[in-house]
């Protein structure tokens, strides 16, 4: 990077660029967190997830249904059931459990670097989230809360917007029936309108969970309860919509990006093959999501750029050094080695 800005005048790409950088920075430690609290219970999620079991396949396949006994089918769909229930089950007691911790252990490790300028390993950070856990614990079930609200309101919204779309559709056929011309003009309107609808909403969806997810770092960081944890990020977030909708939604983008890209290819092969390898696809699935669960702590790091920033834009942090300084230090160390390199030969 050639301009480095200063975090009071940070923007949405500069949060995003901070957050690659730390990710970059700390990912050793970010590993081995990951490996400990994520991965292997993701993937666990993942084996016992339905889809798995041939009994899906034999409903999804209409050929295989209709030469299975209605008893089998009847066990079958009993076994289906159980997984699902089970496989959510087990997603909820994560994302309320062992979620805070390596969440938390993430941004006790960058705060301590960015701010105190201190190294924390990755025993005393989860040593201290171990101590909040409780706390942590509520902080996620409200979170949890305002995002079933924001859900809601915004199932409310698409059904509203379906319904507007819908008739609008209506009125454009029969008032521009022998205008081609206008059809296309007016089509062309409501299809920009509707992509700028759309980007909105996500941005407004990624401002109230990217707002709310400052829980986390107020408890971490800032010792708080978890009732005032969340009224800590409504403050913090307060005046923040596009750096807080923009950064979380292209976090999420980033973050989403490379897996869907693997299961694409996957699902390409699969497709051109000619019938559907449901090993094939067992593999793929695994796969895309190992490589999603490596990249999941991109999103805290950038968040917890977030949250530094706003700190600094809201209340004047005192960060006399900041990311772009240590960014420079990083830089010149590394230049420093390469160019000690070859005397050392």
């Amino acid at each position: 990077m050639v301009s480095l800005r200063p975090l009071q005048k940070a923007g949405f790409a500069d949060v995003l660029d901070y957050g690659i950088f730390l990710f970059r920075k700390h990912f050793k430690s970010l590993l081995v967190i990951n490996l400990i609290f994520n991965i292997p219970v993701m993937l666990v999620i993942t084996i016992l997830n339905p889809v798995f079991t041939e009994q899906y396949w034999n409903f999804i396949n209409p050929l295989d249904i209709t030469a299975i006994n209605p008893d089998e089918i009847f066990s079958s769909a009993i076994t289906f059931y159980a997984m699902l229930f089970g496989s959510l089950l087990l997603q909820v007691i994560y994302f309320v459990t062992l979620k805070n911790v390596m969440e938390g252990s993430i941004v006790k490790i960058l705060y301590a670097d960015v701010v105190l300028e201190q190294k924390k390993t990755v025993k005393q950070a989860v040593k201290e989230c171990f101590r909040q856990f409780g706390t942590l614990f509520l902080g996620r079930m409200l979170y949890i809360l305002i995002q079933g609200v924001v859900i809601t309101v915004l199932y409310i919204i698409l059904i509203a917007g379906m319904f507007a779309i819908s008739f609008g559709l209506v009125g454009l056929i029969a008032s521009t029936y022998n205008t081609p011309w206008l059809a296309l003009a007016l089509s062309s309107l409501l299809i920009l309108i509707i992509t700028v609808l759309v980007f909105f909403v996500l941005i407004a969806v990624g401002y109230y969970y990217g707002r709310f997810w400052m829980f986390l770092p107020a408890i971490c960081i800032e010792q708080q309860k978890a009732g005032s944890s969340i009224g800590r990020g409504g403050d913090l977030g307060r005046n923040g919509f596009y750096i807080i909708g923009l950064s979380f939604t292209f976090g999420y983008i980033m973050f989403l990006l490379f897996p869907t890209v693997i299961s694409l290819v996957f699902n390409i092969v699969n497709t051109f093959s000619g019938n559907m390898d449901i090993e094939l696809f067992r593999i793929s699935t695994v796969v895309t999501q190992l490589f999603s669960e490596i990249l999941r702590p991109l999103l805290t790091c950038i968040m917890t750029a977030l949250y530094i920033t706003l700190r600094v834009k809201r209340e004047g942090l005192d960060i006399e050094l900041n990311l772009w300084e240590i960014k420079q230090e990083e830089a010149e160390k590394n230049k420093r080695w390469f160019s000690e390199a070859p005397n050392a030969e």
